[in-house]
């Protein structure tokens, strides 16, 4: 369950990758990338999200007004109360959307302290009953050369390689590990389902596995089913609620605070991978 689906066309794929980004870094998880796979299981994913979100972002522009698909998710989510729309060129809505506020998107080009960017957060917050708006928690990612579509996992990812060298190179590496660093190996053993959002060399993927294996109390092998993820081998240490992989080159996060536990996962830092533990 994502906390905001991004409705878009295809044709605007660029301003919902920087909404996407923008909403991440400030800590919604963020459904959006239309490229998981092809044929009947790309529309039950789609369909799966769309009706399992907290909120609904719909993109309005001359390409989505005449997109039966975009129309029919917004009105899915206008159905459930959780729709909330923003104009990104200034087109008049659908007649059955006008009666709401849109948020103004139309001359963002991706700063956070945008008007029209803050009126859709206030939006999202209001419907996911938090009581106040998620400031930036990630630095933004920019994206070089081939266009990665980064989802709220890629960005954890980002956050987790810069954690873990701050941690590699920092005077504590010389001091005996912890006594909490026991049985951490326990804590995130198990299947993991979930998707691969972002492939250097290849697309995006849904509805793949992935196997946490105890190897002792504070390693593990990470294998999975789809062999772009491969297997992986890794120490583990901790932070507060956080159990990262220690060394290598392969970040690797779960979140102790999620119920299911949620694993971010970055195998030879080839491709981002988020998932949820299997009760």
């Amino acid at each position: 369950m994502s906390d905001v689906f991004i409705s878009y066309a295809a044709e605007d794929r660029d301003r919902a990758a920087r909404l996407a980004n923008a909403l991440g870094r400030r800590g919604w998880s963020v459904w959006w990338d239309r490229k998981i796979i092809a044929g009947q299981a790309f529309d039950q994913a789609i369909e799966r999200e769309l009706e399992s979100a907290k909120c609904v972002v719909v993109l309005w522009s001359k390409h989505s007004t005449a997109s039966e698909w975009v129309k029919n998710e917004a009105a899915a989510a206008a159905e459930r109360g959780v729709l909330v729309p923003a104009s990104v060129d200034g087109v008049k809505l659908p007649l059955e959307f006008r009666r709401r506020q849109s948020a103004d998107l139309a001359d963002w080009k991706g700063e956070p302290s945008h008007a029209g960017l803050q009126a859709l957060c206030e939006g999202i917050a209001n419907t996911l009953g938090e009581s106040r708006l998620h400031q930036p928690v990630v630095p933004e990612v920019k994206l070089i050369g081939r266009k990665w579509w980064w989802t709220r996992a890629a960005l954890a990812l980002v956050f987790l390689a810069v954690a873990s060298g701050l941690y590699l190179s920092g005077p504590w590496r010389s001091q005996a590990p912890p006594s909490s660093a026991a049985g951490l190996a326990d804590l995130v053993a198990g299947t993991y389902l979930g998707n691969v959002m972002a492939d250097s060399k290849g697309s995006s993927r849904s509805d793949i596995e992935v196997t946490v294996i105890k190897l002792d109390r504070s390693r593990v092998r990470v294998t999975s089913d789809y062999r772009r993820v491969g297997t992986v081998e890794l120490s583990l240490t901790r932070s507060g609620n956080k159990i990262m992989g220690a060394d290598g080159d392969s970040p690797f996060l779960v979140d102790l605070d999620r119920d299911p536990l949620t694993l971010a996962f970055n195998p030879r830092n080839e491709l981002a991978y988020a998932g949820t533990r299997r009760k």
